[in-house]
């Protein structure tokens, strides 16, 4: 078996390859690293936004409620789905809103003027699910409430380095026990 020795220059053009594949190897493993950090941060970050939006909404704090919707934000009001005798529905009410629903404003407003202080009620996400997709996050949780359950999906957009709420899908179930 014949081993080759490589030429003066061979060798120098050898271990600069070598030396550019670890470094570049390294950087790689780096940015992967420093993606999955920010990833994580921003989950954080989107979380923050969604519990002091949540925590605003309690306290009937309509100026942080208002703050913590992107300016191009959509909601679908909530539904409220029971086996009881009801009204006829007028499906205008519950179209696609731009902004802040107005049975959201007239919720808060209510209870402003109700003779209770803050908090004026309990929003507690339960089953709080989070994906995140780049600069946007949707989340899924539960409101629970005696026998009503109370469905959200609230998707956030990160906007300047926020995170607002760019969509809100409401949905409640009223049980008959």
């Amino acid at each position: 078996m014949k081993l080759k020795i490589l030429k003066q220059g061979s060798y120098k053009r050898f271990l600069i390859f070598v030396f550019i594949s670890a470094t570049l190897t390294i950087s790689l493993f780096q940015i992967g690293c420093s993606s999955s950090e920010r990833q994580v941060d921003d989950e954080q970050a989107a979380k923050a936004s969604l519990m002091k939006f949540l925590q605003a909404f309690e306290n009937g704090d309509m100026e942080i409620m208002e703050a913590s919707f992107s300016e191009n934000a959509l909601v679908f009001p909530p539904v409220f789905m029971t086996n009881e005798e009801s009204p006829p529905i007028r499906t205008l009410d519950y179209k696609r809103l731009k902004g802040m629903s107005t049975s959201m404003r007239n919720l808060v407003m209510g209870f402003r003027e109700s003779s209770k202080s803050p908090p004026y009620m309990s929003l507690e996400p339960k089953d709080l699910e989070i994906q995140m997709f780049g600069e946007a996050a949707i989340m899924t949780f539960h409101l629970e409430n005696g026998n009503s359950l109370s469905r959200r999906t609230i998707v956030l957009a990160k906007e300047a380095n926020l995170w607002k709420i760019a969509h809100i899908h409401a949905s409640n179930v009223i049980g008959s026990e």
